[in-house]
């Protein structure tokens, strides 16, 4: 078991912030306030610092069935007697008790966010893997990605950090699965479809079944704007396309392009070579860079992955860019001179 004093700093400020909301909270639950608590929660480790909270105290309530704590109850409510030793030893007793229910209280929220803290899966530049996780669900991680896998009693919660991701989810209606991308969560129950982060856009690709797409945005000033938020649902075949400060849109997606990636090849269908050079990049250590000029030009092609010399090659050739080396071995992208 972990000490309380051995946690880092910062542990040990979320759990004291979990401990004043929940005061804050019973004491004033407005909506005003319930909107700042919205927020502070969108932090994960937040919200893991509040659950731990939450269920140390429930175990902790188990305390008032032990025969010790009832017996100094019982004695604490016996009218006082003039024997000031007593009421002394009584007094020690009560404080002993307090002492070791505090301290339980801390171990257990300790004991708590240890047990459950996530679990990291990652790819190297040019790596494909496939996990299994223990509810049976499936993740194939593309190139040059990580995710973090937390599971509770009542929910099963994956954050894609970077990179892409297909997922066949195991149905288990008790515990949705939950996938976060920048403003992006994705809600399922027994589901597959892919995530991808980009540097403008978070994508969605529904392969079969159903899902809902919560959208963050912003952050709301109120409890009734982050009630506004209204989810979207995607149905099999359809893509969600998030960038920022624009609503997400759904439209129908190629889904042998958007699965080609697990065959090791890159489809481009009128992209801008923007997106198309972060994925191209996704695969080598070789970095392509790209000025702000001819990023948002459109390309189509298909290419195996790795291969930046034939990309590189032949946005060259049918657009006017040039591409040069820099000092670090990377490839700028910039108009023709």
């Amino acid at each position: 078991m972990i000490p309380f004093c051995e946690l880092s700093p910062a542990q040990q400020r979320q759990l004291h912030e979990a401990a004043l909301w929940r005061l804050r909270l019973e004491r004033d639950p407005s909506p005003e306030l319930c909107a700042q608590y919205v927020t502070w929660s969108r932090d994960a480790q937040n919200l893991r610092a509040r659950a731990a909270l939450d269920a140390a105290l429930v175990t902790l309530s188990t305390m008032n069935t032990v025969p010790e704590i009832l017996a100094l109850r019982r004695r604490a409510l016996q009218p006082r007697r003039a024997v000031a030793p007593w009421r002394h030893r009584l007094r020690i007793g009560i404080s002993c008790a307090a002492a070791a229910a505090g301290a339980a209280l801390a171990v257990l929220a300790i004991a708590y966010l240890v047990s459950h803290a996530p679990t990291y899966y990652a790819t190297h530049v040019g790596e494909r893997r496939s996990v299994t996780l223990a509810d049976g669900s499936h993740l194939s991680l593309d190139s040059d990605t990580q995710v973090s896998v937390y599971f509770g009693a009542s929910f099963r919660r994956v954050r894609l950090e970077r990179g892409r991701s297909h997922f066949d989810v195991a149905h288990d209606a008790r515990r949705p699965f939950t996938v976060s991308a920048g403003a992006e969560t994705v809600v399922a129950v027994g589901t597959s479809f892919d995530v991808e982060r980009l540097p403008t856009a978070v994508l969605v690709t529904l392969i079969e079944g159903r899902v809902i797409v919560r959208h963050v945005g912003a952050t709301p000033r109120n409890a009734a704007a982050a009630a506004s938020e209204v989810p979207l649902a995607l149905h099999a075949g359809e893509q969600l396309i998030a960038t920022p400060n624009v609503r997400p849109a759904v439209a129908a997606a190629d889904l042998r392009t958007e699965l080609a990636w697990e065959s090791g090849h890159l489809v481009f269908r009128d992209e801008t070579l923007g997106n198309a050079v972060a994925r191209v990049n996704r695969y080598t250590d070789r970095n392509i860079l790209i000025e702000p000029a001819v990023a948002d030009i459109r390309v189509s092609g298909v290419f195996n992955a790795g291969d930046v010399d034939s990309f590189v090659s032949a946005v060259t050739s049918y657009f006017p860019i040039q591409a040069s080396v820099t000092g670090k071995n990377s490839i700028l992208l910039q108009p023709r001179s």
